[in-house]
């Protein structure tokens, strides 16, 4: 399994050299952060093959460093019970982590063909290949922002850099082996391949900088679409109110596809999951009540073992009924027309923090991105710039030369006691929709959910994107 020993201490003294020219995970004071993301899980990567892209690097099986990866080298990787089995060059090297050290790095499996930066490290977890990429900070969120907010407005794409970078933060070390997965339960980072000039530029002009509330790093809660007003952490899940998480009206969220929307499903099938989900058998549904701002806090129903659900627990299960863009989010209405029950609404999401679209919308209407993080997150600060802290401040013109004055700062923080439902510590898929009506409870026939239907928005921009 290994080379002759006057050959391995010749590369010994290599290694170390090139290990120094390496990112490091924090090894200096004011060093660049690294992340650890889990990429490919969801995949079944059978033998991925690496190799280095660019220059050389170094292989390191259990921390001790084996032989260079020399650029183009296919390096095939295999399982051996609890092990990793690296096979390059007619040699194996067998340990419980192999760790794969380059600037850039191929993984190829299949048809996944992904490249990411400075470290890969590769261990077997429940009988499968799992990959760790330790990324530079800055490199991540400029992936992230590519795949979250695909738009060409760099004032919004420079607000998602900032939450992001603070999701990420947050989430630094709460794992032994990675902070954050690469899909859509933490934030969606596919390596440096999905990188554009415009995430490029948002992450380097907003470099280091997180959204703080009292000192400390806020929950960057963000989502696809508002459909005119956002949400109120607690209307959408368990827990204590947020100062900063407040519902705020989003006019310039009509930009968004998914702003206004009508969808149906059928009856039969949502009573069915609804009956094997909560017990009994469902014969009907009613809106039991509704927040001030038209989002459905809680369903009742009828036959159920369970007597009410919440809006989000409602909205799950018709979406496993019928299909994830069924309910998109918490604002809608429901009515029964024949065999379907029919769903109005507005909006993408959970409704909670940023609405992307309308951060997009805020961004042509010319305002800047610490004014439209003033916007969803009332009362917080963007801290880490160059030049320090700066209090965020909520413009009330679109012209970004008007700001408004400062708004006093809550005094009681309850992030600290705060714990979003079922450990969901993630923002939600950017393409949830829900209508922000500002709809009152109504009295609805047995079997359909009561609501009035909310006056139509406009119509919105329609607008292409990869998402």
């Amino acid at each position: 399994m290994g080379s002759d020993p006057i050959s391995m201490r010749l590369f010994g003294t290599a290694a170390l050299v090139l290990l120094t020219l390496l990112p490091q995970v924090d090894a200096q004071p004011g060093a660049e952060p690294i992340v650890r993301v889990q990429v490919l899980d969801r995949i079944d990567l059978g033998r991925p093959t690496l190799e280095a892209v660019g220059s050389d690097g170094t292989i390191l099986v259990d921390g001790v460093p084996v032989r260079p990866a020399i650029q183009g080298e296919r390096i095939e990787i295999r399982r051996d019970g609890r092990d990793v089995r690296l096979v390059v060059a007619g040699e194996e090297h067998e340990g419980r982590e192999i760790t794969f050290e380059a600037t850039e790095i191929r993984v190829r499996s299949g048809r996944t063909d992904r490249r990411y930066p400075a470290r890969l490290a590769i261990r077997i977890e429940d009988g499968a290949v799992r990959l760790v990429n330790h990324a530079p900070m800055e490199t991540y969120v400029a992936s992230v922002v590519a795949s979250e907010l695909n738009f060409p407005e760099i004032e919004a794409a420079k607000a998602q850099a900032v939450l992001a970078r603070t999701y990420a933060s947050r989430r630094r070390g709460q794992h032994s082996t990675h902070d954050l997965v690469d899909d859509q339960r933490s934030q969606v980072y596919h390596g440096l391949s999905t990188i554009t000039p415009t995430s490029q530029r948002a992450a380097r002009e907003t470099a280091g900088q997180t959204l703080t509330y009292n000192g400390e790093l806020a929950d960057a809660y963000y989502f696809s679409s508002s459909g005119g007003h956002t949400a109120d952490n607690e209307s959408i899940w368990n827990g204590a109110p947020i100062p900063y998480l407040r519902g705020v009206p989003d006019p310039h969220d009509t930009v968004a596809p998914d702003h206004t929307w009508r969808t149906t499903a059928s009856q039969r099938a949502v009573l069915r999951t609804l009956s094997s989900r909560y017990g009994g058998s469902v014969r009907g549904i009613r809106v039991d009540r509704r927040s001030p701002k038209g989002r459905v806090l809680t369903v009742r129903l009828d036959g159920a073992n369970r007597e009410t659900i919440t809006g989000s627990q409602f909205r799950s299960a018709v979406n496993a009924a019928a299909g994830t863009r069924t309910v998109r989010s918490t604002r809608y209405s429901i009515s029964l027309e024949g065999d379907n029950y029919v769903f109005t609404g507005g909006g993408f999401g959970h409704g909670v923090g940023m609405s992307q679209f309308g951060a997009v919308g805020q961004a042509r209407a010319g305002r800047s991105y610490r004014e439209i993080l003033a916007h969803y997150f009332v009362g917080t600060d963007v801290s880490g710039s160059t030049v320090g802290s700066e209090p965020l401040v909520a413009s009330a013109s679109p012209t970004p030369s008007r700001r408004a004055e400062p708004r006093p700062e809550p005094t009681s923080a309850l992030r600290t006691r705060y714990r979003a439902p079922s450990g969901r510590r993630w923002p939600t898929p950017r393409r949830l929709v829900h209508t922000d009506a500002e709809a009152a409870p109504a009295e609805a026939a047995p079997g359909v959910i009561a609501s009035a239907p909310s006056t139509p928005a406009p119509q919105p921009t329609r607008r292409r994107t990869a998402w």
